[in-house]
């Protein structure tokens, strides 16, 4: 609903200019403040009722996915230092977005919390430690370094730092 739409509603219904907050109680001044949403709360409570929401739904995903607490996914980001294992690499701290629960499909069990990129990666490849063990392999000894020696892509290598 646009601010216009609302505004010829609240015209045409003047029970929704005097709606106060439901949760305004004795407190005056919170009296004061309209209830100008559809539902019954002033923005403020509005706001605060949907992070509520948004918490108690996290918690339920929490419980009924992992069999963990929101104390308990903390207590693991702590011991983390608060960021992805690869943090150093990928720079992701968990401040955009909560860092996803690892855990070993085959054994349920959890391992940690990574970020979206990292969880992402170990899904692509089955948690398959060969897979890594063959990117360092790949890292340390290129094939194409083998075939044809050191050779630049263009426009990059020694020739372009000065």
């Amino acid at each position: 609903m646009t601010p216009a739409q609302r505004d010829r509603r609240r015209a045409a219904n003047p029970d929704l200019r005097a709606r106060v907050c439901k949760n305004a109680g004795e407190d005056r001044a919170h009296q004061k403040r309209p209830a100008p949403f559809v539902g019954p709360r002033c923005t403020t409570c509005n706001r605060e009722e949907k992070k509520r929401k948004k918490q108690d739904r996290r918690d339920k995903h929490l419980e009924a996915k992992f069999g963990m607490t929101q104390p308990e996914y903390d207590e693991v980001k702590k011991a983390q230092d608060g960021v992805c294992i690869c943090g150093a690499w990928t720079g992701y701290d968990g401040s955009t977005r909560p860092l996803s629960i690892d855990h070993d499909h085959e054994t349920g069990i959890i391992r940690g919390l990574l970020c979206k990129h990292c969880n992402d990666l170990l899904g692509r490849v089955h948690d398959d430690p060969a897979y890594f063990k063959a990117m360092i392999r790949y890292l340390e000894s290129p094939p194409a370094v083998r075939v044809l020696g050191v050779r630049y892509a263009p426009g990059t290598g020694p020739a372009m730092v000065q």
